[in-house]
Formats: structure tokens, C-alpha cells, sequence
């Protein structure tokens, strides 16, 4: 399915519920999310449908929505909940992917990047967001890239090699007024 007119205003979050598990467990079982997407990160998403209220770009899930069809799912996290990536008091980390394969390859990434910035940003005083995917992760690193996040090198954690992105808060102040 092809995408066209403006993307930007065609996507939204919605909160991580119960009515999306199987959904989510589908997309995480296909070869191109499974490659990259940790067992751990999925307990966490499953977790977020137990809580009353998930505050989105708070803390937990959402549902990437395009014309309010579920196409994936992002993760904001904070230091105490991820053994996994090093943050500061002041940064928060996000995960995402596409899962349903009919949106890949449509330049949707740093659109949906873009937006959740945004959100996290107005909704936090986050100063800087952090995302670290595998090395050889190309459609996240190059979207990331594209929605100005910058390139910190390599990293090792847990036997896996992965590049550290981050986008401070004054990168996208203007956007945020």
C-alpha cells in the first residue's frame, strides 16, 4: 500500500491495550522485526496493557497508527527500566519498528521518528532522547539520521554491537513553539 499526499498528518499513537497483543506478537514474529527486536522489549509491551492508564510518550507502548490502521509500535523507556541502554536522569530511550511489511520502504521512518519526538518533547522535560539500534539495523539507523538524530559511535551491550543516535531537545525547540 502506498502512501500518498502529506504523511504527517496521517499518523498517530494510540495506547498500548489488550485489543492489539495478538497483533504486536504477529509483528514481532516476522523475520524483518524479529532480526533486530529483543524477547525482553516484547515482555514489556504486554506488561503495558496490565497498567490503569499508559501515558503515552510518558513512559510505555504505542501503536503507530497510519489513517488509523496499526502499522507498529514504539517504546519509550527510561534508565530504570532498561538493563540494556545506559541514560541520564535528563534522556529517555525509544524503540520502535514497522511491523506490518505493506509500509516498509515508504520514507514513513523519519516521519514517525519525527513525531514521537515531538510528543515526548512536549509531554517531558526530556532534554535528550535516546535510540540504539543494531549496527547493522541500516532502515532504523538511516531514519533516525534523517529526523536529525546524531551519531555517537558504536556500543557493546549483551553481545550485541549497536550505534548510539541521540537528539538533544534544542535540535527541534523551534518545532515545539
Amino acid at each position: 500500500m502506498k502512501i500518498s499526499g502529506s504523511k504527517e498528518r496521517n499518523i498517530t499513537f494510540a495506547e498500548m491495550s489488550n485489543e492489539y497483543i495478538e497483533l504486536v506478537k504477529a509483528w514481532v514474529a516476522k523475520p524483518h522485526v524479529c532480526r533486530w527486536w529483543t524477547d525482553s522489549w516484547s515482555k514489556e509491551i504486554f506488561q503495558d496493557t496490565s497498567y490503569e492508564k499508559n501515558e503515552s510518550f510518558i513512559h510505555g507502548s504505542t501503536i503507530i497508527c497510519v489513517d488509523d490502521v496499526p502499522i507498529g509500535l514504539s517504546q519509550i523507556y527510561f534508565s530504570s527500566s532498561s538493563s540494556e541502554t545506559s541514560l541520564s536522569c535528563d534522556e529517555c530511550g525509544l524503540r520502535f519498528f514497522i511491523g506490518d511489511a505493506e509500509y516498509l520502504k515508504q520514507k514513513l521512518g523519519r516521519v514517525i521518528i519525527s513525531k514521537l519526538v515531538e510528543g515526548i518533547f512536549r509531554a517531558t522535560k526530556i532534554e535528550r532522547i535516546v535510540c540504539e539500534p543494531q549496527a547493522d539495523n541500516w532502515p532504523a539507523i538511516i531514519s533516525l539520521k534523517r529526523a536529525k538524530f546524531r551519531d555517537h559511535g558504536r556500543v557493546r551491550r549483551a553481545n550485541l554491537s549497536l550505534v548510539r543516535l541521540s537528539l538533544p531537545r534544542n535540535l527541534v525547540e523551534k518545532k515545539l513553539k
